[in-house]
């Protein structure tokens, strides 16, 4: 199977996790770093949660449904993970969503999978996602755990304040080539200062550098 990584926009998005054991916890985990449009629907679980009889998308929260699965519930999500352990019934959500165009992800089952959960890292804005097709987990949780080790640990504060940076450099320095350049020695000055670098000396940089444009 050949799976393309797109980042795609979740706002007002709904995940709708069937099963609530430990696989289906830890999905909803992973999603929480990024959403609260969750509904967990399961018998019982120990996922914490706003209990609701008639959950609702855009409640801004995760929300649990106590029961068996059935397909109208299908109705409540965008986005779907199968994940209550029991092949037969994980195997007919995946069925009732795919009759429906619903994007599906069948845990340890990628046969049956529309989309994959990869190993995440994630600091503020940096999201970096590996993947290795399902072929190995165990490694790319290995590369995760690398990743996280190099990162600067101030890259998250870093990255806000070069997004910060971004429509003034770019006024000030038409020229795309010099702005690049710009962008990656303010950059590297920050990780280097550990994100000390002030206001006042990143506006140095940037005033020589729009001289010195051609």
């Amino acid at each position: 199977m050949s799976y393309f990584p797109f980042y795609l926009d979740i706002t007002n998005k709904t995940f709708l996790i069937i099963g609530g054991g430990p696989v289906a916890h830890e999905k909803v985990n992973r999603l929480r770093r990024f959403t609260q449009e969750i509904i967990v629907i399961a018998p019982e679980t120990e996922i914490e949660g706003t209990r609701a009889e008639n959950p609702q998308r855009g409640a801004g929260e995760v929300q649990i449904l106590c029961k068996e699965y059935e397909e109208k519930d299908l109705e409540l999500g965008d986005y779907v993970v199968a994940a209550t352990g029991i092949c037969e019934v994980d195997r007919k959500v995946a069925g009732d969503c795919r009759s429906r165009g619903i994007p599906v992800n069948v845990v340890d089952d990628q046969e049956y999978c529309d989309f994959i959960f990869p190993s995440i890292v994630k600091r503020d804005s940096l999201t970096v996602a590996i993947s290795t097709s399902g072929t190995s987990p165990a490694y790319a949780r290995q590369l995760r755990g690398e990743i996280e080790m190099i990162l600067p640990d101030q890259i998250g504060p870093i990255l806000t304040r070069m997004g910060n940076l971004r429509s003034e450099v770019s006024e000030r320095i038409p020229d795309q080539k010099v702005r690049a350049t710009a962008y990656r020695i303010i950059l590297a000055a920050l990780i280097e200062s550990e994100n000390k670098l002030t206001d006042q000396e990143i506006e140095v940089m940037i005033d020589e550098m729009e001289h010195s444009a051609p």
